[in-house]
């Protein structure tokens, strides 16, 4: 394997440990605040989402990477599981609840009162 293969592998790796080392030497670490915001955005259906959404993401590329070395009924398996995960994906998204803004409240109520009528002014036979 030549340099060049092996950092065409692992150029996932490298950024991210020199991105790491420039946190490191800059000191612009977040703070503890928020970072706990951050982490309590995850907290909601659509950080949910775009967990579940991620997650599928990085599984799809490690799939793609080594499809072919996987034999037809591990191939079979994973399929399935994908199509399960997919179609719970997409249930999700269809499910949410649009009428409140996505906070769980319930819809606003009609209110309607009853107006009686007036009496005609001719009465008929």
């Amino acid at each position: 394997m030549t340099p060049w293969e092996w950092f065409q592998q692992n150029t996932y790796i490298i950024v991210g440990a020199l991105f790491g080392f420039y946190l490191l030497v800059a000191r612009r670490f977040p703070s503890v605040t928020s970072w706990q915001e951050f982490l309590n955005s995850f907290e909601s259906k659509g950080g949910q989402l775009i967990l579940l959404w991620v997650t599928d993401l990085i599984v799809m590329t490690i799939l793609v990477r080594y499809w072919k070395f996987f034999d037809a009924q591990l191939q079979t398996t994973i399929v399935g599981l994908l199509s399960g995960v997919n179609g719970a994906f997409l249930g999700a998204i269809g499910a949410r609840n649009t009428n409140t803004g996505g906070n769980g409240s319930a819809p606003p109520k009609l209110d309607v009162k009853f107006v009686p009528g007036t009496e005609p002014t001719e009465k008929k036979p």
